[in-house]
């Protein structure tokens, strides 16, 4: 007995809480980074008849090599046009503008730029009695500020932020789609960069859009609008929490939209607004959670991918944040994102089980009990996944090996987690590697704690598996911490003066071995993997 008790004070007790948290919010940053494709940050306002003043416009204009070569060869006429007293001549001329910048593919935008027709434009903004002028220089200084950082910058110098706002408060029968055109253009300034962003809120742009959007819009005004607010959240560094603040309380109820784009951008929206992690009790607090994790069973993968990061937000928070999470039942929605036939979606459904098995033991057993340890397991296996959404499924299951609780582990190994470890330790991820090897410490430990003689049957099963030649094999590995923790477990469990002990055989069960120090209670009696 002195011998097991000298060997159970080996044992891991379990990998730390926070620091799986942190080990985990790291891995999030790789998993999580901001791409283009996830949400377009700018948008070309294309061409259309000039009859058609509604609707979305997707019409995209096209003109041929040779007539955009004579257009640009036109332009000091048109520019000329543009400085005229005449204003049918100034609509005229904007007009033509407007279209050359609309063209589908490579606007000549840099040539306008160079040809100084920006300042007029802009000064055209204020033309308030000549409604059609004005809608046609924002509609090409929409299409200005959808290039590049340069080309939005020249918009920017000119002054036009202020006038879109100030657009944004006319009050007239008749302005409706310019003002709409005016939070296009503000939406892409506010997308090229966090510093552009930040500019564009000190206009006090915000309030106003949430102002409008409290009465019912027109849908293409709608979805503008919450594109634009999106891209007013988004950026890193996040934007001062009290300019955006006040736009959780639309967002929450754009997210009962009938419309998928105006759902897409609200959720991206919500998004943005979770991270840090400090504001994450913000957006549960406006009381979009519930509501978010429903839409992960939209039919649109673009709306399910964006709550799902909603909910990877709130997963990294505290444990009471996570906890909330769980009471909105997140985790029958995760098994279906588990089987979603897109990888980033399994990735990421992993990445957020495996925050919640970084929590307390309560956490660890709701995932076992919603049942989605037998999908972990699977979808942690050589061949049955691509190498990132295995990674991420491991990383749930050593986790949940963390929490250190007999049938909590007992169950694991029944399920096949011994085998799957033994898959894993051949990867060429030392991180992983480390996390696994620790996870083993907790199996193979807790096992032979509750061992009363004979063999491990863990051990066995590790063996059987491969895993021994593979841990064997780790001890020439180039990372020091994957070298110490396999020479450890060898050491610990496979040493052959231990091979012999009485002390180590487990209870025997009808249902397999007891974890427990009580040889009568089967493990499954304390914890059920399936609901």
């Amino acid at each position: 007995m002195r011998k097991q008790d000298e060997r159970k004070q080996q044992f891991k007790k379990g990998m730390d809480q926070e620091e799986s948290r942190r080990r985990r919010e790291a891995t999030s940053v790789q998993i999580r980074k901001e791409k283009k494709e996830d949400s377009l940050q700018k948008r070309r306002a294309p061409s259309r008849d000039a009859g058609s003043s509604s609707g979305p416009r997707s019409d995209v204009g096209t003109l041929p090599d040779m007539t955009l070569k004579a257009k640009l060869e036109n332009l000091p006429e048109d520019v000329a046009l543009l400085q005229s007293a005449d204003p049918q001549l100034q609509l005229d001329a904007t007009t033509r503008f407007r279209k050359l910048l609309s063209i589908e593919r490579n606007p000549p935008i840099a040539e306008v730029i160079a040809a100084g027709v920006v300042p007029r434009l802009v000064q055209f903004l204020q033309s308030y009695d000549n409604t059609a002028l004005v809608f046609e220089a924002a509609w090409a200084l929409t299409n200005v500020s959808s290039g590049t950082s340069e080309h939005t910058r020249v918009v920017i110098d000119n002054g036009a932020i202020p006038i879109f706002v100030q657009l944004l408060r006319l009050t007239n029968n008749d302005v409706h789609e310019l003002q709409e055109q005016a939070i296009w253009a503000l939406g892409n300034i506010a997308g090229d960069s966090p510093r552009c962003r930040d500019l564009v809120l000190s206009y006090g742009l915000l309030p106003v859009l949430v102002e409008q959007l409290s009465a019912p819009s027109r849908t293409s005004m709608l979805r503008n609008s919450t594109w634009t607010i999106s891209n007013l959240c988004r950026g890193k560094p996040p934007p001062r929490w009290g300019l955006v603040a006040l736009a959780l309380p639309l967002l929450q109820t754009l997210t009962f939209s009938a419309d998928d784009e105006v759902l897409v951008d609200a959720c991206w929206a919500l998004s943005y607004l979770s991270e840090p992690p400090e504001r994450v009790q913000a957006v549960i607090d406006a009381g979009a959670l519930p509501r978010i994790v429903e839409l992960l069973g939209h039919v649109s993968p673009l709306v399910q991918t964006p709550a799902l990061r909603v909910i990877g937000n709130v997963a990294t928070g505290s444990a009471a944040q996570t906890q909330a999470l769980l009471e909105c039942d997140a985790l029958a929605r995760l098994d279906t994102m588990l089987r979603s036939s897109k990888k980033e979606v399994r990735k990421e459904a992993c990445w957020i089980v495996s925050n919640v098995t970084a929590g307390p033991l309560a956490h660890v057993q709701s995932v076992c009990t919603a049942g989605l340890v037998p999908r972990l397991i699977e979808l942690s296996t050589s061949g049955r996944d691509d190498f990132e959404v295995r990674k991420e499924a491991a990383y749930a299951l050593c986790n949940a090996c963390g929490c250190n609780d007999a049938p909590v582990l007992a169950g694991l190994v029944q399920l096949g987690l011994v085998v799957a470890f033994c898959d894993l330790l051949d990867c060429f991820d030392a991180t992983l590697l480390v996390a696994v090897l620790e996870a083993l410490e907790s199996v193979l430990g807790a096992a032979a704690a509750a061992a009363v003689d004979g063999e491990n049957p863990c051990v066995q099963t590790f063996s059987e598996s491969g895993g021994l030649s593979k841990l064997e094999a780790l001890q020439a590995h180039d990372n020091g911490d994957v070298y110490s923790r396999a020479v450890k477990l060898l050491e610990t469990f496979f040493s052959a003066e231990e091979d012999d002990d009485p002390l180590l055989s487990p209870a025997a069960h009808a249902d397999g071995f007891a974890f427990g120090l009580q040889p009568a209670a089967a493990p499954t009696q304390a914890m059920h993997f399936f609901p």
